[in-house]
Formats: structure tokens, C-alpha cells, sequence
């Protein structure tokens, strides 16, 4: 019995320290479209059978994605000193060093009907 007790009290410890899922959620602001085409910048009216998801996702919440997915790409899109690009299949960021502490965007892209990750993002 008090191999039970001592048991329960450690498992209760363990649970009362850890995060509940909820606590690691943050709120998020994103903009979004939906499209067909190969990227945003060749995008048409979505159709029943091409849609994709872009995510626009900008402040804080890209900046964290920016450091996740590193290392920076060997060459940037823009050819400004200090701006920075990174991309993991369909999530792609770039950091502009002009914009300073806003200037991390990241786009996360989705096929609609495969499910699967997409880049969107082109130079």
C-alpha cells in the first residue's frame, strides 16, 4: 500500500510540473489565400481540381519559424546586405535587414487535395 501511495504522489508531482497542452499554445495572426498555379506569383482562381493554402505568418511567430528551420540558404532572393533566406519544402521565410525587428515573413504552403507541403514563395 505504500508502494502505491509513494506511486501515485510521484506521478502526481510529474503531472502538476509539466506544461498542460493548452499553456504551449501561443495566438498566432496570419493572413491567407487560396489559389491555383505553381506559386503565388503565377496564381489563378482556385478550381475544383488545383487548390492550394498559402500562410503569411509575420512578427514573432516568423521569427521563431526563421531560427527552426536554418541553416540560411546559400543565396539570398534580394541582394541587399544582411537579408537572409531559409526554406524546408513548403515553408519558406526570409528575414529583410532594413525592416530590422519586423522583418521576418515566413509562407507555409499546402495542396489542398494531396495534403502535402508546398513551396509558394518565389523571388
Amino acid at each position: 500500500m505504500k508502494m502505491v501511495i509513494a506511486l501515485f504522489a510521484c506521478s502526481a508531482g510529474f503531472a502538476l510540473s509539466a506544461p498542460l497542452p493548452q499553456e504551449a499554445w501561443r495566438d498566432l495572426n496570419v493572413r491567407y489565400t487560396i489559389f491555383s498555379g505553381y506559386t503565388l506569383s503565377d496564381r489563378d482562381a482556385p478550381t475544383a481540381t488545383d487548390r492550394k493554402l498559402a500562410i503569411l505568418v509575420d512578427g514573432p511567430a516568423a521569427e521563431e519559424i526563421f531560427d527552426s528551420i536554418g541553416p540560411d540558404m546559400p543565396s539570398s532572393c534580394s541582394q541587399e546586405k544582411g537579408d537572409r533566406d531559409r526554406q524546408k519544402q513548403g515553408v519558406q521565410c526570409n528575414y529583410t535587414a532594413r525592416r530590422a525587428a519586423k522583418g521576418y515573413e515566413c509562407w507555409i504552403g499546402l495542396d489542398l487535395r494531396t495534403g502535402k507541403s508546398i513551396p509558394t514563395a518565389s523571388c
